[in-house]
């Protein structure tokens, strides 16, 4: 995903890779295993780059979990960009 930062005036990079029990998430500033939803560790990244987000995302990460085995890459990627783009379009709204 690319998320438009604030902070930063550019995108930053966020990627998920699907585990058994959720995903492994990884941005510039950390890595590590978050839920389906993409707790903790996703939302605390947006948190601290001051990046406001939808009511809701969580459902929609989780949806994505649900659905990556049925799906081919593109499919998955596709879902992600326009996650990304549902985020960044929330934020730049609010400035």
């Amino acid at each position: 995903m690319r998320i438009y930062s604030p902070r930063w005036g550019l995108k930053d990079l966020y990627h998920f890779k699907k585990t058994e029990g959720g995903w492994t998430f990884e941005n510039y500033r950390c890595k590590g295993e978050v839920d389906k939803g993409g707790n903790p560790l996703f939302y605390k990244s947006l948190i601290t780059e001051s990046i406001s987000y939808p009511d809701h995302l969580e459902v929609y990460i989780s949806n994505a979990w649900e659905n990556v085995n049925t799906l081919n890459k593109e499919q998955v990627q596709n879902i992600f960009d326009e996650l990304s783009e549902w985020i960044s379009a929330s934020e730049n709204n609010l400035h």
